[in-house]
């Protein structure tokens, strides 16, 4: 039969850990009677504390009571505990009271039932005591995972939850702050993992929160979307690129009407608006090219396919375009160049040294890129690709 650790966190939460650790004490029978566990393990560890928290914790047998000498953050006392634990699965909830333990029961079944990889416990329902601020940012950092990762998701900073030991290192690297919870969710959405929630009872924390609303949750966003970038670099890129393009033809409109009607451009009139298109459109292929190489990347990291990525005629069209669109610039300009190069004057319309100058640049980068390009095929390849989770995480799942 399987064995289940429980970590609770702690940091200067005197007036809630007797209440919290009496309530796993006391749950543990029933966890083990009603999901089939052999035994449940009880971790505690005090973060740094500055008031009793570590003293009133010491006074319960029963549980391992793990100490850090100074503060080091949500995500880093949830790593200690689970270095520390022996059990099959791995379990965690908060140490302010808001949740109960007996819920691993349910987090436990849904794991069986499902097949997911991990099982979180949602504090967005009807029933929950949750302050509505911090629903609503829970919600909208959900719904960032879920559009950018693909994976719905409808807590992702929820601290309650439960999954195999087998996925914790697949997950590293994770922060050690209070964004330790929406960095997990948004790396299993990211792997393809399956996410299952269940329904639990939130109440009103014990004593004052550590979270600070605004600080924190530009961490957590900023979190979530570091981790979604990585895997997916072009969800990024690829939207910056086109909206750099969009404005750019917007802009272009009014030019190329006038000069299809008039046979001539209106100067100065329109000087800063082509030396904004030629910015905008520089950009624009910046962008591209750049998600493009950096989603290659993180495919080659990730042993993931590359699909069109990889294909030869990408390579070879964009180093075929950009060295067309440099010999195009070159030839546009050329008797500028000679102009200059003889009399050390231009006599030509700086028209021309505009577009021929976009041309060259377009085409540098999009050479630049294709031969990048064919520099990352080289790299040495997997024979296949690693499958999340692995094949020994998957035997581990629980019996409902």
């Amino acid at each position: 039969m399987a064995t289940l650790s429980i970590v609770i966190p702690a940091y200067n939460e005197e007036s809630a850990i007797e209440a919290i650790i009496a309530r796993c004490l006391g749950a543990r029978e029933m966890i083990c009677r009603e999901a089939g566990l052999s035994s449940v393990e009880i971790i505690v560890v005090d973060d740094g504390s500055r008031d009793r928290t570590r003293a009133l914790a010491s006074g319960f047998s029963g549980i391992s009571l793990i100490p850090h000498p100074a503060n080091r953050g949500y995500g880093a006392a949830l790593l200690t505990g689970f270095s520390a634990a022996s059990g099959d699965y791995l379990g965690f909830l908060d140490a302010d009271g808001t949740c109960d333990p007996l819920a691993f029961i349910e987090l436990y079944r849904a794991l069986a039932r499902s097949g997911a990889d991990m099982a979180v416990g949602n504090r967005l329902h009807g029933g929950s005591r949750m302050p509505k601020l911090r629903a609503l940012g829970n919600r909208f950092y959900a719904a960032v995972i879920s559009r950018l990762s693909g994976t719905t998701v409808r807590d992702s900073a929820s601290g309650m939850r439960l999954f195999s030991r087998g996925l914790l290192d697949r997950l590293r690297p994770l922060p050690s702050g209070l964004h330790f919870t929406p960095a997990m969710t948004a790396r299993v959405a990211c792997m393809g993992g399956r996410i299952v929630e269940v329904p639990i009872p939130y109440a009103e924390r014990q004593g004052s929160s550590k979270l600070n609303v605004l600080a924190d949750g530009f961490r957590f966003l900023g979190v979530i979307l570091g981790v979604i970038f990585a895997y997916f670099p072009l969800r990024l890129f690829g939207p910056l690129g086109l909206a750099f393009a969009l404005v750019a033809a917007a802009y272009g409109v009014g030019p190329v009407s006038y000069y299809l009607a008039h046979r001539a451009l209106l100067l100065p009139e329109m000087t800063y608006r082509l030396l904004t298109i030629a910015t905008l459109s520089v950009c624009a292929l910046t962008a591209l090219t750049f998600g493009l190489l950096a989603q290659r990347l993180s495919d080659i990291a990730l042993r993931r396919p590359a699909g069109r990525l990889d294909a030869p005629w990408l390579k070879r069209g964009a180093l075929a375009l950009g060295t067309a669109l440099i010999a195009a610039g070159v030839l546009l300009n050329s008797e500028t160049i000679l102009q200059y190069a003889t009399t050390r004057h231009i006599e030509q319309p700086w028209v021309y040294v505009l577009v021929g100058g976009l041309a060259v640049n377009c085409g540098t980068l999009l050479a630049c890129f294709g031969v990048t390009l064919g520099i990352v095929a080289h790299f040495p390849r997997r024979d296949s690709v690693e499958k999340f989770p692995s094949e020994g995480h998957r035997s581990a799942r629980p019996r409902a």
